[in-house]
């Protein structure tokens, strides 16, 4: 059931003290308001029948004007009703209102990044594309209209965010891109401002604490002997693991698989981001692997963190949850500045390349960035064979 009423939204207050009125769009359980342009004072409302009080010019020709707004509303719900296809927002809006080229989030995204890369700004394009790609994924590759972009979308999406594993301003990085799509998107006249969700939703931050170790640091753990204790020694080893590959976020180590080698390289699609890599496998790097894999199973995962497919993201968790317990044993045996994590590992490897004389224009600024992906941004504009370089000379360092 479907139904439409101009009501006085008096949960805003105008700057004289008036309230807007809003026509109210209830389909169902959900509800969608939309400003009408007139504001009226409590006083000035009969709430029980829902119309202007008072008998003035103005308020007979406002009552005419919610009368027929409201059966306009009405007439266009049974029409959607009828097709038996339901209510498609953007056309009652369209006949409604008048408003036409409403857009599409992902499209416009899309055109977005196209006439970033023409303009010759790879840098912002990439960070499109990332939300982009990151945001069609929690859409299942289901496009939306802006209309359709409201506060309970925008927390749906966080949601999603952080059942990923992403950080604070992991999730504020794609809220900010979104939020920088949808503004340019009212520039360009094809979403509204009445629309915009991001009055309301509060993008959080927070200042990255160091979280790096010097080389000589690095280099105890690696000579760290876990005198046969198995659970160190995974440990250290998907820390050295993680330093010896860029970096390597946990999860992504986790999820690696048999058939992710090919030859001499390391070939994964990064969890968080989903941004594809290949990475030379070192030596040192080939070794760690030959402990725990399984090369007559090419779909296993290679490190024994999960053991079922179907529950990986759980099993990863548990994992990541151990390994961090047992490193910060490591940390304390090897005298460590920090708390020894896995994250440490990442933080480290950029650091380390910064003083190490890496070019920052190579690694920018390490995790001297606000976020992470920043960085990441950065390191995927190279191609395979600089960042090879790069990596050898960084583990040469230890």
């Amino acid at each position: 059931m479907a139904k439409a009423k101009v009501i006085l939204f008096e949960s805003k207050i105008l700057k004289d003290n008036s309230h807007p009125l809003m026509l109210r769009l209830t389909i169902g359980a959900k509800r969608k308001y939309y400003s009408i342009g007139y504001s009226l004072t409590k006083s000035q409302w009969d709430k029980k029948r829902g119309v202007p009080k008072g008998h003035s010019s103005d308020m007979k020709r406002l009552k005419l004007i919610i009368n027929d707004l409201e059966s306009t509303a009405l007439q266009i719900i049974i029409n959607d009703m009828k097709s038996g296809k339901g209510i498609d927002l953007v056309k009652f809006e369209e006949q409604l209102f008048g408003k036409k080229d409403i857009g599409y989030v992902l499209a416009y995204f899309n055109t977005t990044v196209e006439n970033l890369l023409r303009a010759g700004k790879n840098g912002n394009a990439k960070v499109y594309k990332n939300t982009a790609s990151v945001y069609g994924k929690f859409r299942k590759g289901r496009d939306l209209s802006f209309t359709e972009l409201n506060y309970r979308e925008i927390k749906k999406f966080e949601s999603f965010l952080l059942e990923r594993g992403l950080s604070v301003n992991g999730i504020s990085f794609h809220m900010r891109s979104l939020r920088a799509v949808f503004n340019r998107a009212i520039k360009d006249e094809i979403a509204y401002k009445d629309n915009y969700p991001f009055d309301k939703y509060s993008i959080k931050r927070e200042k990255t604490e160091h979280r790096a170790l010097t080389k000589e640091e690095i280099s105890a753990i690696k000579d760290f002997d876990p005198k046969g204790d198995m659970s160190l020694q995974l440990a250290k080893d998907y820390f050295m693991f993680s330093f010896y590959n860029q970096g390597m976020n946990f999860i992504d180590i986790a999820y690696l698989k048999v058939k992710s080698l090919h030859n001499d390289r390391l070939l994964y699609r990064r969890a968080k981001t989903g941004t594809n890599f290949s990475i030379k496998l070192l030596p040192m790097a080939m070794e760690i692997i030959e402990r725990y894999i399984d090369k007559s199973r090419p779909d296993s995962f290679i490190f024994p963190a999960i053991q079922h497919e179907e529950n990986k993201f759980g099993e990863y968790k548990n994992a990541m949850r151990l390994t961090n317990k047992k490193l910060n044993k490591i940390g304390e045996l090897t005298n460590c500045s920090i708390p020894l994590t896995t994250y440490v590992a990442r933080h480290s490897w950029a650091t380390i390349a910064k003083r190490g004389g890496i070019s920052t224009s190579v690694i920018s600024e390490g995790m001297g960035h606000a976020t992470e992906h920043i960085t990441q941004v950065y390191l995927d504009s190279f191609g395979s064979d600089v960042m090879d370089e790069a990596n050898e000379k960084i583990i040469g360092l230890i």
